[in-house]
């Protein structure tokens, strides 16, 4: 992927798992890099427990509307997410799959709660590696948002994992 194209993202979970979160950091770090960047959200009524979606995009270019229907990564934290997303699912659709992560997690020591912020470290490691985000930035955009929390040093673990698991 080159930086002059425009990268697509589309991240499903439930709601609660942070999937919002990680649309506003990979945003926030794009915009940082002086990148063009945009989200916009998707989910039902049932905002805690329901699918939550966001579609990302990040580039050089103009972004004029930030829905779309093929990602080129996409990001799969849950069963009810998996079946919500199955349209948007190509060949060429790099999957991140919650499931092919069960076990590093566990053997890793990553809790159900910090698994979005295991995701946000792979999604940075390889958005780095396109120059589409700084993983310096990431971390501490990801610090102001969560550092005074009683967990961070568990979150902050558990970005490390995910940069050290990405492919």
């Amino acid at each position: 992927m080159l930086k002059n194209e425009i990268l697509k993202i589309l991240l499903a979970g439930d709601g609660g798992q942070g999937i919002q979160l990680l649309s506003d950091i990979i945003c926030r770090s794009a915009i940082d890099q002086g990148l063009q960047a945009a989200s916009i959200p998707n989910y039902g009524l049932e905002q805690r427990g329901g699918v939550s979606l966001s579609f990302v995009q990040v580039g050089i270019k103009e972004i004029i509307y930030p829905k779309f229907t093929k990602p080129n990564i996409l990001l799969i934290m849950s069963e009810q997410a998996r079946a919500r997303v199955k349209q948007h699912q190509f060949a060429e659709t790099k999957i991140i799959d919650i499931v092919d992560f069960k076990i590093k997690m566990d053997e890793v020591g990553v809790s159900a709660k910090s698994q979005n912020i295991f995701f946000l470290g792979m999604l940075t490691k390889m958005l780095a590696a396109m120059d589409f985000c700084n993983q310096a930035t990431v971390l501490k955009l990801l610090e102001k948002k969560l550092g005074a929390k009683l967990d961070w040093e568990e979150n902050k673990k558990a970005f490390e994992q995910g940069l050290l698991c990405a492919a």
